[in-house]
């Protein structure tokens, strides 16, 4: 009975530093996760990128000047039209990125709020299936 109590004794003790932990280096660790997430998910979109490249033409394509006025008419249409391609395509992931930084922040405060909440959800769970409600 003098060894049952030593280890119940062990095992109590470890709450309050698994809460110690959990409320602290834990909750550190999810922040810095949630922050490398973030800073991946604005890396792989190059927002800053795409803004100071908005009205450039699409991967370089610009054709060469013809002679003459067709020939410069031609060029213009082209370098336009690759511009638009080009704006429209940079558009479209400044789009994705803000849908995915939405998603993002959704999950960021799921997922914190689900770190406060777990501790008191296991206890709780234990008390309504030892005890009832």
């Amino acid at each position: 009975t003098v060894n049952c109590y030593n280890k119940c004794m062990h095992y109590i003790s470890l709450v309050p530093t698994f809460f110690a932990w959990w409320y602290g280096r834990g909750l550190k660790d999810l922040i810095q996760f949630l922050s490398a997430l973030f800073s991946y998910t604005s890396n792989m979109f190059s927002v800053v990128t795409l803004l100071k490249t908005l009205f450039s033409p699409w991967k370089k394509m610009v054709g060469e000047k013809g002679r003459g006025i067709d020939g410069l008419k031609i060029w213009i249409v082209d370098n336009l039209i690759s511009r638009g391609v080009g704006f429209v395509v940079r558009v479209f992931m400044i789009m994705f990125f803000l849908l995915a930084l939405l998603i993002y922040f959704i999950f960021a405060a799921l997922a914190v709020v689900f770190w406060f909440a777990m501790p008191v959800i296991v206890i709780a769970s234990f008390v309504y299936i030892f005890i009832g409600y």
